[in-house]
């Protein structure tokens, strides 16, 4: 009776592959199995195409992807502005169960209202977007779902899973910085953010995440719903125009899950300070700008 094998796990490939190989040569005496070398190399390959990004990887992609977004968009200047999101990003970031990266958060001079999160810890809002916000909470929420999505490595596992992102991610200089690699790779990413985005389970998998951090943190749990309140309004059919609505699921269904979260976790710190005061006053300069 014939039998077959199947591999369940890629840890296991190696030592398949190694299997493989000996039986390939021992064949090659007897005239059998002439395909299993060719086979134990390809199971080879697709162990090696498969593996992890080490957390340093991740460090130098995100770096690369920072720097090409800082250079399309450009930083807001303002340090005292600079400085306050920086302070509320710490707060939720620290909620976060990823804290062997540093995160750094930054203002982007765009009048398009997003947010955006690089792997190895950069988190962007726009000045569109910060304008957007009523208070301090709603800031928190948003870059506590950019945070999510790190914690997650959602853009991390898209290149992983993604041959035609990984490819070439094995040759010694993929992630060295200047790479011809790690330069078409960041390229690659930016533009299947911007034009595709992630995949819904990895939104409100950041939305999830983005609740739990905000609420730990000290915040009322809706201040992510209540911004996306505001987004919807915005950028219905004659208003602000964003990528958001293109890429991301329907606002409603994003706030119906968080509605459910909140419920679920029988929160109840509707009293809690959404710091509408301090925001203001931290974010004057920004709307005196804008000319609002």
């Amino acid at each position: 009776m014939g039998t077959s094998i199947k591999i369940r796990s890629a840890k296991w490939a190696p030592c398949i592959a190694s299997f493989l190989a000996v039986a390939a040569l021992s064949s090659s005496a007897y005239g059998q199995f002439g395909g299993l070398r060719k086979y134990a190399a390809k199971v080879q390959k697709v162990h090696e195409e498969t593996k992890p990004m080490t957390v340093d990887e991740e460090r130098e992609l995100g770096r690369e992807v920072a720097a090409k977004m800082i250079a399309a968009f450009h930083i807001y200047r303002n340090d005292a502005l600079t400085r306050y999101v920086n302070e509320v990003g710490a707060t939720v970031a620290a909620q976060s169960e990823r804290q062997d990266i540093q995160y750094h958060f930054a203002v982007l001079d765009s009048d398009e209202i997003n947010a955006f999160s690089a792997p190895g810890g950069y988190v962007f809002i726009t000045r569109a977007a910060l304008k957007l916000c009523q208070d301090e909470s709603e800031l928190a929420g948003v870059l506590a779902h950019e945070v999510g999505h790190i914690s997650g490595k959602h853009v991390v596992h898209m290149i992983e899973k993604d041959k035609r992102l990984s490819a070439g991610v094995n040759e010694a200089s993929a992630y060295t910085p200047g790479s011809a690699y790690l330069d078409n790779l960041t390229k690659n990413v930016l533009i299947k953010i911007f034009t595709e985005g992630l995949a819904p389970a990895d939104e409100y998998d950041a939305d999830r995440r983005a609740v739990q951090y905000a609420h730990n943190a000290g915040y009322p749990a809706d201040g992510l719903e209540r911004f996306l309140m505001q987004l919807a309004l915005a950028t219905k059919p004659g208003g602000a125009q964003t990528s958001i609505t293109k890429t991301h699921p329907p606002v409603q269904d994003r706030n119906e899950r968080i509605q459910q979260q909140i419920v679920s976790e029988h929160w109840e710190d509707a009293n809690r300070p959404a710091l509408a005061d301090r925001f203001t006053t931290l974010t004057a300069m920004l709307k005196t700008r804008a000319g609002t």
